[in-house]
C-alpha cells in the first residue's frame, strides 16, 4: 500500500513538472493573422498603366482604373504603393506623368485637373471648374506643358492653360461648337486640339478639325479640317509624336489602300501618300482593305525622334501584325517594318518606358515592341530593331479563369524586362523571362462585385474518409465504416503527436499553412488553384464566399483568409456576361455524392438577354454537364422560389420578363419539367412586385397562375413560355414623385422573440410580415422649395398601405444615396437632409437637421401590450394595419451600405453595420436603434428593459469599428452569415475593397475566451484524477479499519 502511495505522489511530480514545461506566455502565430479578419485593398481594372522611370534603377507602375482610381503599384511586387479614390461619378479620363507628377483630368459636369506627387501620392495643386464655367463635358485631354509645371487641357468647350497656385487659367480658348474636340497634341511653340467635326447638311461626311493656339499667348493661329470620312477615335487613324519631325496624323480610308499622312499645322501640301507595301512586300490590295491601324506609345516621352504604330491585316485567312516605325531621311517621309508576327488573338504593345528626355539620358535602352497571345496559355515575345524577338516567355493560362488578354505594357525591373498583361475579366499579371509562373499577379474582378452568397461547407473530416469518398461514395453509407475510418486517422494523430516530441518538437504552424488553414501556395497556385477548398471548420467559421462579378468572373474565396478556391469566367460570344445575381440553389449534403451548386444569373452584353449558368459550388466547374444557358427574352427581376426540383434537387429560381405581346410572366430554373411540377405544387401562391425602375411613377403587384391542364407541366422545357403573372393591384404614387428604391426582406427571416418583453413584463408583439416592401419616392425636384423624400410601406401581396411618412429638404444624389434595411420589425434608412445645423427634432422626422439623418421604424401590432392578432398564420388578407413608432438619429458620417448580423437561432442582439464613406465598418447595438428611447432619464421599468435615454447623435465608438484601421475603400454591400456558434456572425463588406470579419453582438457566451488557460485546465484535472488515486487507498483503508472496530 506504501508503495502504492509513494507511485501516486512520483507520478503527480511528474505531472506538474510536465505542466512547468509548457509555456504560458500568449502569442500570435502569423497564420492566425487575417483568420479573424482580413482585408483585401483594390483599385479596379486599369484603363490605362503607365510605367515611369524615376531614375535608372527606380520604375514606377501609375493606372487609372474604371473604379475611378488613381493608384500608383511597385514594379516589383504589384503591391499599392498609394492609391486615391475619385467621386463615383467622377471618371478619370486622361493620366500623364513627367518629372515625378502624375496627371489626372477627371468629372462629367464639374471637371477637375489635378497634379499629384508620383511618389507619396498627395496633392500637388488642383483646379475645379467655376461655377459660372462652361465646361460641361470634359473631353479626357490633358497634357504637360514641357520644361514647366504648366497644364494644357481641354475641358467642355475651352482650351486652358493651367498654371500651380493660380485660381483661373493663364489664357482660355473658347472652343466652339462646331467640333467635339478630344485630343491635345503640344510642340515647342503651339498647341493643336483635335476633334471631330460637327456633320451638317453642307457637310455630311465626318471629318476631323484642327485648332492651332500660340502656347504662350492662347492666341488662336488657324482653323482647318482634314481627312473626310475619319473620326479621331477611329480604327484607322493613329497619332504620331516626334520631338524632331513634328506630330503626324496616319489614315487609311474605308476603301482605299494607301496611307495618308498629314503634318499638323500644314496645309500645303494636305497630305502625303504612302504605300504600306513598301514596308510589308505581300501585302496585296486585297490584304489592306481589311487592314485595321492602333497607336503604341502615343506619349511622346516613350519615343522621342521615332514614333510607331501597328497595323493588323487578314492574309489568307489568317490575322497578321506588323509593327510600323515613321522616320525621315533628309525631307523625306520613310516608313520601316520593325516587327511582324502572327496574332490570331494577339494585343501588342510598345517600349512602356517612361521618363522625361530618355533617349538622352539613357541612349542604350531598349525601344522594344512586345507581342502576347492567350489562346491555350500566354505566350510573349519582345521585339527591339531585329526581327528575332530578344527575351520571350510562357505560362500556363485558361481563358475560362479571367478571359482572354485584352491590354499589355512592356517595363524594366533591374534593366531586365516584364510585361504586364491585364485580361479582360480582371486579372493583371506581370510576367517575367524564364519564368514559368507570374512574378506577382492582382485579381481585380472583385472591385466590380455586384453580388455574393455564403456556401456552407461540411465540417472537417478525416482523410482517409475523403479519399474512400474519392474511390467509391458508396463505401461510407456504413456508420461502422466511417467509424472505423474515423478511429484510424485519430491513432494516427496520437503515433505523429509521440513521435515529434509530444508536440514540443513539431514545426510552426506557421510553417505548415498559411492565413487560409490551406497549405501556403505558390503564385502560380494562389492564380489557379489545384485543390479547392472543400471542408470546413466545426464552428462554421469557414465558409466559402461566392462572388458574382460584372466582368464576367464568378469566384469563391474561403471565409478564413481570403484565399481562392476556384474562378470562373462566363463569356456570350466571347464577350463577358454582367452577372446580376448569384444564388446558393442546393447545399452541402454530409457524406453525399451530390456537390453543392451554385446559379449564376446575368446579362449577355452582346444581346442584352438573360444568362444563367448552374456551378459546382466546390470546383466552379459546370454541373452535370451543362453548359451556359442564354435565355429568349431579358429578366426585368430575379427571386429564389421557394420550392425544390424533385429530380435534380435544386432550389428553384424566378425570372420576371415581358413577353412580345407584354404579357409579364414567369420563368423558372432549372426549367424542366419536374422543376415545373415541383413549383406549381407549392401550397402558397407566389407574388411577386415589380416597377419600371428608378424613376417610375407605380408599383404593381402579381400573382403567379399555374397552368390547368398537367399536359403542359409534362412538356415544359428550356424553351416554354413561364407562367402567366396575373396583375393583382397597382400602387400610383402621388402627383410630382417619382420612385428611388424599393427595400425587402433578403433571403429568409426568423426570430427568436414574437415581441418584446417589457420591464413591467408585459409584451408588445412585433409586426412581422414577411411581404412587407419599403418604397422610397424622390418629392418634386431639388431645385424646388417643396422637395423632399417620401417613406412608404406596402403589403406585397395585397398593396395595402401600411405608412407614409415625408422627409422635407431631403436629397437623393449619386453622392447622396439612399439607403435602407429591414430586419424582424424594423426598418432603418439613411438620406441626406437640408436645414440649419440644429439638433433632431422630437418629432421623430428631424426636418431641422442638415446633414446625414438616420430613420428608425419599429413595427408592432398594437399600441397596447399583450394585444396580438389571436390567428394561427400571418396573412395578409387580414389587412392588419401596423402600430409605427419612429425616431431619428443625427448619423456620424454618410454612409453608403447597411446591414445587419445573423445568427443561428437570431437569440442573440443584432448590430446595425454601417459601410462608412470615410473607409470604417461600424457596428452600432440594436439598442441604440430601439425607436422607444425614452427623451428623459429612464424610469425603473424602462431600465429593466434595457431602454437608454435617446440621444440625437449615433456616437462614432472607436471600439465599435469592425474594419480596425483598415480603410475599407467604396462599401457598396455589406453581408452577414450565421455560425454554428450562437454568439458568432460572419460580416463581409465589399464594394471596391473587399473585408471580412467576424463578430459577437451579445459577447462570446457560447466560447471560452482566447485568455483561458487550457494548459491550466489540463494540470488541475491531471492533478485530480492523480488525488483521486492517492485518496482513494486511504480511504478505503479506514473504511475497512472503520468495519472492525
Amino acid at each position: 500500500m506504501l508503495g502504492g502511495v509513494s507511485l501516486s505522489r512520483a507520478a503527480l511530480s511528474l505531472t506538474l513538472a510536465i505542466g512547468s514545461l509548457s509555456s504560458f506566455a500568449h502569442g500570435l502565430f502569423p497564420d492566425e493573422a487575417g483568420r479573424i479578419d482580413w482585408h483585401r485593398a483594390q483599385i479596379g481594372r486599369p484603363t490605362k498603366i503607365v510605367p515611369y522611370a524615376f531614375n535608372e534603377t527606380d520604375t514606377g507602375l501609375f493606372a487609372i482604373t474604371d473604379r475611378n482610381t488613381l493608384a500608383s503599384l511597385s514594379p516589383a511586387s504589384g503591391e499599392i504603393v498609394w492609391r486615391q479614390m475619385f467621386g463615383p461619378d467622377e471618371t478619370i479620363k486622361a493620366l500623364r506623368v513627367r518629372d515625378g507628377r502624375a496627371l489626372t483630368l477627371s468629372g462629367a459636369n464639374e471637371t477637375q485637373v489635378r497634379v499629384w506627387d508620383a511618389v507619396s501620392g498627395s496633392l500637388v495643386w488642383g483646379f475645379s471648374q467655376p461655377p459660372d464655367a462652361n465646361y460641361r463635358k470634359g473631353s479626357g485631354a490633358a497634357e504637360f506643358v514641357e520644361g514647366s509645371e504648366d497644364v494644357v487641357a481641354v475641358v467642355g468647350d475651352s482650351l486652358v492653360r493651367l498654371t500651380p497656385g493660380a485660381t483661373v487659367p493663364v489664357w482660355e480658348v473658347p472652343l466652339n461648337a462646331t467640333a467635339a474636340y478630344k485630343r491635345v497634341v503640344l510642340e515647342d511653340k503651339s498647341v493643336f486640339v483635335v476633334g471631330d467635326a460637327r456633320l451638317t447638311k453642307k457637310n455630311p461626311k465626318p471629318r476631323m478639325q484642327v485648332v492651332e493656339v500660340d502656347l504662350k499667348t492662347g492666341g488662336v493661329k488657324q482653323k482647318y479640317q482634314f481627312a473626310s470620312g475619319q473620326a479621331v477615335r477611329s480604327n484607322r487613324v493613329v497619332f504620331l509624336q516626334s520631338r524632331e519631325y513634328g506630330s503626324y496624323v496616319v489614315w487609311r480610308d474605308e476603301k482605299n489602300i494607301v496611307w495618308f499622312v498629314h503634318r499638323l499645322g500644314m496645309s500645303d501640301p494636305e497630305w502625303e501618300i504612302y504605300h504600306a507595301k513598301l514596308v510589308q512586300v505581300e501585302l496585296m490590295p486585297a490584304d489592306m482593305l481589311t487592314s485595321t491601324l492602333y497607336e503604341i506609345d502615343s506619349d511622346p516621352a516613350l519615343n522621342a525622334n521615332h514614333p510607331r504604330f501597328v497595323m493588323t491585316y487578314l492574309k489568307d485567312d489568317k490575322i497578321k501584325t506588323i509593327v510600323v516605325e515613321m522616320y525621315r531621311s533628309g525631307d523625306k517621309l520613310e516608313m520601316r517594318k520593325v516587327a511582324g508576327f502572327r496574332s490570331d488573338d494577339a494585343v501588342v504593345a510598345g517600349c512602356g518606358i517612361a521618363a522625361a528626355k530618355k533617349d538622352a539620358a539613357n541612349p542604350n535602352a531598349p525601344r522594344a515592341v512586345v507581342s502576347v497571345r492567350s489562346s491555350d496559355n500566354v505566350s510573349w515575345r519582345v521585339y527591339t530593331d531585329s526581327k528575332t524577338p530578344t527575351h520571350t516567355g510562357d505560362f500556363a493560362y485558361s481563358k475560362d479563369t479571367y478571359g482572354p488578354v485584352k491590354s499589355a505594357t512592356l517595363y524594366h525591373v533591374g534593366g531586365e524586362p516584364r510585361v504586364l498583361v491585364q485580361t479582360s475579366g480582371g486579372l493583371v499579371a506581370a510576367l517575367a523571362p524564364g519564368s514559368s509562373e507570374p512574378v506577382w499577379f492582382r485579381d481585380e474582378s472583385l472591385s466590380h462585385a455586384t453580388d455574393m452568397a455564403f456556401l456552407e461547407l461540411p465540417p472537417p473530416v478525416s482523410s482517409a474518409e475523403y479519399a474512400a469518398k474519392a474511390t467509391d461514395p458508396s463505401v461510407l453509407g456504413s456508420p461502422v465504416t466511417r467509424y472505423i475510418l474515423r478511429w484510424a486517422e485519430t491513432v494516427k494523430s496520437i503515433v505523429s503527436w509521440v513521435t515529434s516530441g509530444f508536440g514540443f518538437f513539431a514545426p510552426s504552424s506557421a510553417d505548415a499553412v498559411g492565413a487560409s488553414g490551406q497549405a501556403a501556395r505558390t503564385v502560380a497556385e494562389e492564380l489557379a488553384p489545384g485543390s479547392p477548398i472543400v471542408a470546413g471548420d466545426h464552428f462554421g467559421f469557414r465558409k466559402l464566399s461566392v462572388f458574382g462579378t460584372s466582368t464576367g468572373v464568378v469566384a469563391a474565396l474561403s471565409t478564413q483568409g481570403g484565399s481562392r478556391s476556384w474562378t470562373r469566367f462566363l463569356a456570350d460570344n466571347g464577350t463577358a456576361v454582367d452577372i446580376e445575381n448569384v444564388f446558393v440553389t442546393r447545399r452541402n449534403q454530409p457524406m453525399s455524392s451530390s456537390a453543392p451548386l451554385v446559379t449564376v444569373v446575368g446579362r449577355s452584353r452582346a444581346s442584352g438577354n438573360t444568362v444563367v449558368a448552374v456551378l459546382n459550388a466546390l470546383t466552379g466547374e459546370f454541373a452535370d454537364g451543362s453548359e451556359l444557358a442564354v435565355l429568349p427574352y431579358s429578366h426585368a427581376k430575379v427571386f429564389e422560389l421557394p420550392a425544390v426540383d424533385t429530380l435534380s434537387n435544386q432550389q428553384l429560381v424566378g425570372l420576371v420578363y415581358r413577353d412580345p405581346e407584354n404579357q409579364t410572366r414567369l420563368g423558372i430554373w432549372p426549367s424542366t419539367a419536374s422543376a415545373a411540377k415541383a413549383f406549381c405544387a407549392v401550397a402558397e401562391p407566389v407574388f411577386f412586385d415589380l416597377n419600371d425602375g428608378a424613376g417610375s411613377t407605380d408599383l404593381r403587384g402579381f400573382r403567379v397562375e399555374c397552368p390547368a391542364d398537367e399536359a403542359e407541366l409534362d412538356s415544359w422545357t428550356e424553351g416554354s413560355s413561364g407562367f402567366v403573372g396575373r396583375e393583382q393591384w397597382r400602387f400610383d404614387l402621388p402627383a410630382g414623385e417619382t420612385l428611388v428604391s424599393t427595400t425587402g426582406y433578403g433571403g429568409a427571416q426568423s426570430t427568436a422573440l414574437l415581441g418584446r418583453v417589457l420591464g413591467d413584463r408585459s409584451v408588445l408583439y412585433k409586426y412581422l410580415n414577411p411581404h412587407l416592401i419599403t418604397l422610397a419616392t424622390r418629392v418634386g425636384k431639388a431645385e424646388s422649395s417643396s422637395h423632399g423624400i417620401g417613406i412608404y410601406m406596402v403589403d406585397r401581396v395585397t398593396g395595402s398601405l401600411l405608412y407614409s411618412t415625408v422627409h422635407a429638404n431631403a436629397h437623393v444624389t449619386a453622392k447622396q444615396p439612399f439607403l435602407a434595411i429591414q430586419s424582424e420589425n424594423r426598418v432603418i434608412y439613411q438620406f441626406w437632409q437640408e436645414g440649419s445645423p440644429a439638433a433632431a427634432g422630437s418629432t421623430g422626422h428631424s426636418d431641422a437637421v442638415r446633414g446625414y439623418v438616420t430613420v428608425v421604424a419599429d413595427l408592432y401590432e398594437s399600441d397596447k401590450p399583450d394585444t396580438r392578432d389571436e390567428s394561427r398564420a400571418f396573412s395578409s388578407y387580414d389587412l392588419l394595419l401596423p402600430h409605427v413608432i419612429t425616431e431619428a438619429f443625427v448619423a456620424p458620417e454618410a454612409a453608403s451600405a447597411l446591414g445587419v448580423t445573423r445568427t443561428g437561432s437570431n437569440i442573440s442582439t443584432r448590430d446595425v453595420v454601417f459601410g462608412l464613406a470615410s473607409g470604417k465598418l461600424l457596428s452600432l447595438p440594436d439598442q441604440m436603434f430601439d425607436a422607444r428611447r425614452p427623451k428623459r432619464a429612464a424610469t425603473k421599468d424602462e431600465q429593466a428593459e434595457g431602454l437608454v435615454p435617446y440621444a440625437a447623435p449615433l456616437a462614432l465608438d472607436p471600439k465599435r469599428v469592425l474594419s480596425h484601421c483598415n480603410a475599407v475603400a467604396g462599401i457598396r454591400q455589406i453581408r452577414a452569415a450565421p455560425t454554428h456558434l450562437e454568439s458568432t456572425s460572419l460580416v463581409a463588406a465589399y464594394g471596391l475593397d473587399l473585408f471580412f470579419t467576424r463578430t459577437s453582438p451579445s459577447g462570446t457566451f457560447d466560447q471560452l475566451s482566447p485568455s483561458f488557460s487550457k494548459v491550466n485546465l489540463v494540470v488541475t484535472t491531471l492533478a485530480l484524477a492523480v488525488g483521486c488515486l492517492l485518496g482513494g487507498p486511504m480511504v478505503r483503508r479506514k473504511l475497512t479499519n472503520q468495519a472492525w472496530a
